[in-house]
């Protein structure tokens, strides 16, 4: 940062700075990669690659998405289990999360400039539909999926309750079920153990045949090995591949598991698709993922979604739905919010266009570890950013304030009493310093209500109208520049008793 933006960004925040804006440990902000694939899983980087390139473009902290379990298979029935065809990529629960978590701890004991957060990313059902032999066999919900952030325990990687983890059910009634065909074993071996005898008349005398019974026992031996291979290891998974009914009640146990471990669940590149068509053996089959944005007004008690990443998204627009469950939660519809951050889902450079660091989420934090980092992201203390690798925004301030109360940040509510009337401020700054054409738009529960345009360092003031009281809403501010730029924040409640 030049020392003239430095200073001219310090005299906005002091002029600016209602009562109280100074009360308080300060905040620091910690530019984040989240989601990112180190050679643990599908990326092309160790960790200490990783954190080398984000200390090179000033960036403070990775949270780790590795893949969780990356393991598509397709059964022909009955015997599922046996007549299949499987494809499994590089996963946290192929090499183990014992070892994963030993080395990412190793990595931030060799270094401490950038803070590695363990996580992975989630396929909690894939399922199917269709005929193989009449070539309609497709594959959905494949890249619907969830980020289990913060993990730290084995575990809790062990236990996620997701398609094809049969680690994560315990041995129950439905094991006896499974482990039934090695009965059969009992009239295999009888068979063959027993002599039949068969009497043969001949012309002058009468002769005893004894037969060992080897074509039944043999029958029902090869039955007993083949279901028992079939239904190995015995214990049933989460969610069946094969169930195309079970809807998001995969994804909400998820949801709900990563929660009650420390966890923070994050819905994955939400408006994201797609869409390819395969061959194996001559046989044709489908996979698809269609956008799902829907789906997050469907579930709840998910921590955040991705906001801004390297796509085409609506669901942050004004008035979409977003802003639908924001208002969900306010009204008490809903149990939590949910908050927008920056998705990198990097694997490599230049996979899909992709640069690291390009797309951030810029954590609020009292201190530099994590979890300070994982609380930010819990509590809404963020806000999502996409630059380019030279230059990028900032969001020095973006506060709602009240005469005599104390200014309340993103993720955080400001308490009125009637006849008040709440002031919102908000300061931007290229981190070059250079001047930036921007667009800030500050939206109240859907709603454009101020918008400036002007160059960077630009500040916005604006005050709302006297609240009623038992009114709710909140703030939120959405950036735009050249190039891609975008700031989106997250939001701040109001609530006037």
């Amino acid at each position: 940062m030049k020392p003239a933006a430095a200073t001219t960004s310090l005299l906005l925040f002091f002029l600016m700075a209602p009562v109280g804006t100074l009360a308080g440990p300060p905040l620091r902000a910690i530019p984040t990669l989240l989601h990112a694939h180190s050679s643990w899983s599908t990326g092309d980087q160790s960790l200490d690659q990783l954190a080398a390139r984000a200390r090179a473009v000033g960036v403070e902290a990775i949270f780790l998405a590795e893949n969780h379990l990356q393991r598509y298979e397709y059964g022909l029935p009955p015997l599922r289990g046996l007549l299949r065809y499987r494809v499994e990529y590089p996963s946290i629960l192929q090499k183990g999360p014992e070892a994963f978590l030993k080395a990412v701890e190793a990595t931030n004991g060799r270094q401490k400039e950038v803070l590695i957060i363990p996580g992975v990313e989630v396929i909690p059902h894939y399922f199917w539909t269709g005929n193989i032999l009449r070539g309609t066999l497709t594959m959905y919900n494949a890249q619907k999926n969830l980020l289990a952030l913060g993990l730290y325990r084995p575990e809790d990687y062990w236990q996620l309750p997701v398609v094809g983890n049969t680690a994560a059910t315990g041995w129950g009634p439905y094991s006896l079920w499974l482990l039934a065909p090695i009965l059969l074993a009992i009239p295999g071996l009888w068979f063959l153990l027993t002599f039949r005898r068969r009497r043969i008349q001949l012309q002058h005398f009468q002769l005893t045949e004894r037969r060992r019974m080897v074509g039944p026992g043999l029958l029902c031996l090869g039955a007993a090995a083949a279901l028992l291979i079939n239904n190995y290891p015995f214990r049933d998974a989460p969610v069946s591949a094969y169930d195309a009914g079970a809807g998001l009640r995969p994804h909400q146990q998820v949801i709900d598991f990563v929660s009650s471990r420390g966890g923070a669940a994050v819905w994955s590149l939400p408006e994201a698709k797609d869409h390819q068509i395969v061959n194996v053996w001559g046989l044709r089959a489908t996979i698809r993922t269609d956008p799902y944005p829907s789906d997050l007004l469907r579930t709840d008690r998910f921590t955040a979604f991705g906001g801004i990443y390297e796509d085409t998204t609506t669901f942050t627009a004004p008035g979409q739905g977003w802003d639908q469950l924001l208002l969900d939660y306010i009204h008490g519809v809903r149990k939590a919010p949910a908050w927008a951050i920056g998705e990198a889902a990097y694997h490599y450079e230049g996979q899909a266009g992709k640069r690291f660091g390009e797309v951030q989420t810029v954590l609020l934090v009292e201190k530099k570890e994590p979890s300070a980092l994982l609380g930010a992201l819990r509590a809404g203390r963020a806000y999502a950013l996409r630059r380019i690798q030279d230059e990028g925004l900032l969001l020095d301030r973006f506060q709602a304030a009240s005469p005599g109360q104390p200014p309340a940040e993103a993720g955080s509510q400001l308490t009125l009493g009637a006849g008040d009337q709440p002031e919102i401020h908000a300061a931007i700054r290229s981190s070059s310093g250079r001047p930036l054409k921007i667009q800030a738009c500050l939206i109240r529960s859907g709603t454009v209500v101020h918008a400036v345009a002007g160059e960077t360092p630009l500040t916005l003031g604006w005050k709302d109208a006297a609240q009623a009281r038992g009114v709710r809403h909140f703030y939120r501010l959405d950036v735009r520049g050249p190039a891609g730029h975008q700031i989106l924040s997250n939001p701040i409640f109001v609530r006037t008793t």
